[in-house]
């Protein structure tokens, strides 16, 4: 498998490496906020690579926040399940005759009381 991963990183570097040579000569410039901030004539590569390491912090930023509420979930769920593994513990060790009600017998009724046909 380490194999499969360091092919596919010498892919992704040659990629990147061919990307930026071939727009060396490209020249752009940067307007966020006109008149607040405008950059001069930049390489389009460095404009590219700036744009995805921002995604890239984005992202990891974002994936933080949902490592937390996901770990915070396996906790809830795990303090639940002991709680429900403690409650089945002890249904399993109560005595089975201490829990028995007895019903009072039925009483015979005179057969008076049956209805005539």
């Amino acid at each position: 498998m380490w194999i499969v991963r360091w092919v596919f990183t010498a892919i992704i570097v040659l990629f990147i490496l061919g990307f930026a040579l071939q727009n060396t000569a490209e020249q752009v410039s940067v307007v966020l906020i006109k008149g607040s901030f405008e950059t001069g004539p930049l390489p389009i590569w460095i404009v590219v690579y700036i744009s995805f390491a921002l995604g890239v912090v984005f992202w990891l930023f974002m994936s933080i926040f949902q490592v937390f509420a996901l770990k915070t979930d396996i906790r809830k769920a795990n303090l639940r399940n002991s709680k429900l593994r403690k409650e089945l513990d002890n249904l399993r060790n109560l005595s089975i005759e201490s829990d028995i009600e007895l019903l009072p017998a039925p009483e015979n009724k005179p057969d008076s009381a049956k209805p005539e046909k």
